[in-house]
């Protein structure tokens, strides 16, 4: 024999048309956020890495700066420059993160470091993300007084 108990029944609330034909929209609302929020969380990702490997230059770069500047007996232009891209080069070896070929930064200096008595190093690269952030050109410059 099956007992109902009236005060639990009352207690329920009545399952009308409406409330069984909004089942499934929480599933259609996620369907349609969800590219919206990825895209974004994507985006952020790439542009989070972009902005690390413009740090990871502009720390190579002083570290460039700073080998050449250091003081050696008998220095060159050319023994100032070779200690510079030395430093620059392993700073950025195995730090910077690129998603296809390896970024390789393309490193300058200012014509004449002895007789300018300062050593300017310039560090550029592309970074190769997806779709948008592709062609996106970052680079870094380091001025230092030659000791």
């Amino acid at each position: 024999m099956i007992t109902m108990r009236t005060d639990v029944a009352m207690l329920q609330a009545p399952t009308t048309e409406h409330a069984q034909s909004q089942k499934g929209s929480v599933l259609v609302e996620f369907a349609l956020i969800l590219p919206v929020f990825l895209a974004l969380l994507i985006g952020v990702i790439f542009f989070s890495i972009a902005l690390y490997n413009k740090t990871v230059l502009t720390m190579a770069t002083r570290e460039g700066a700073r080998a050449g500047s250091k003081y050696v007996a008998n220095r060159t232009n050319t023994s100032i420059k070779s200690s510079a891209t030395t430093a620059v080069t392993n700073a950025c070896q195995n730090n910077l993160i690129s998603f296809g070929t390896a970024m390789t930064p393309t490193i300058t200096f200012n014509a004449d470091p002895i007789s300018d008595n300062n050593i300017t190093v310039t560090a550029s690269g592309n970074y190769t993300g997806f779709y948008i952030f592709s062609g996106l050109s970052i680079s870094a410059r380091t001025t230092m007084r030659l000791e």
